[in-house]
């Protein structure tokens, strides 16, 4: 009786696991249902500052734009080899 009272706690930890894991800091919904938020909501979270402004480090043609990612990425590898902090 004693190994069955084991295995059925065993498997109640197993199976409560994933759940405790999960995010707890969501916004709570009190029904449990998931919430898409409506076209006019849409449009204020595009036009709001929190979308940052197109970078303008790289080119609008896209053969350039990757010829500039290439030579950034090739840069940074240097960086990295010759070390970044000298006089640590």
């Amino acid at each position: 009786m004693r190994r069955h009272l084991c295995l059925v706690t065993l498997g109640t930890l197993i199976a409560s696991t994933p759940a405790l894991s999960q995010d707890s800091n969501r916004p709570f919904t009190p029904s449990g249902e998931i919430q898409i938020p409506s076209g006019a909501a849409i449009d204020r979270m595009l036009d709001s500052t929190t979308v940052p402004a197109p970078s303008k480090e790289f080119s609008t043609n896209d053969a350039k734009a990757i010829q500039q990612m290439d030579q950034r990425a090739k840069r940074i590898d240097q960086e990295v080899k010759q070390g970044i902090c000298t006089d640590c």
